[in-house]
């Protein structure tokens, strides 16, 4: 099942409709309608949301039982290759910092 299948079936499931989901996560039907039809993929936060929503893990949602790490290398290569290059490299301290600047990017976006 595809991740836009599976968000169909969860929404169905709960007897919910495409804009039910849209105004609950603050996003366009047309949005949601994208993802159901697996032409648009959501940002992590949204997948987050979207998970947080059905009550779901996002390996759930992504990939069933795989690893999200195949899903991260294929939808963002270059964040993961810097991901793996901070955790060889960086202190945990310096690895404590970037996260918070990561969340801090996307607060403000």
């Amino acid at each position: 099942m595809t991740l836009g299948e599976k968000i169909k079936y969860l929404r169905n499931e709960r007897g919910l409709y495409q804009r039910d989901l849209a105004n609950a996560l603050n996003i366009a039907v047309t949005t949601i309608s994208g993802y159901e039809r697996d032409d648009r993929r959501p940002n992590p936060e949204t997948l987050k949301q979207i998970a947080d929503f059905f009550g779901v893990t996002i390996d759930y949602l992504v990939s069933g039982n795989e690893n999200t790490m195949d899903y991260l290398e294929e939808e963002f290569p270059e964040g993961v290759k810097v991901l793996r290059r901070a955790t060889k490299e960086l202190t945990p301290e310096a690895r404590a910092k970037m996260v918070k600047l990561m969340k801090a990017f996307l607060e403000d976006e």
